[in-house]
């Protein structure tokens, strides 16, 4: 097993405590899952965020879809914002 040590500041610390607060989850955990999405190795399956997706992804779920019509296509209707004004 490796270490690594990565300097924050303390902005940076903050918000990152507040996200796993949310998450109920340590700190240290967050990172390794993160880590383990952008290496997309074994560790990737372990990953606890958006677990319920991924299992039914993987597991065929909705492979029946393929199977079925395009009702739409990307150019109708209108675009969809990709980022949602902060509500204050």
């Amino acid at each position: 097993m490796r270490q690594l040590k990565v300097k924050l500041s303390a902005k940076q610390h903050e918000t990152l405590r507040r996200h796993a607060a949310r998450l109920r989850t340590p700190i240290a955990w967050l990172i390794k899952d993160y880590i383990a999405t952008l290496v997309d190795d074994q560790e990737a399956e372990n990953v606890r965020t958006h677990e319920p997706t991924q299992v039914a992804a993987r597991g065929g779920s909705f492979a029946w879809l393929s199977d079925e019509p395009d009702v739409y296509a990307a150019t109708d209707g209108e675009p969809i914002p990709t980022r949602a004004p902060r509500r204050r």
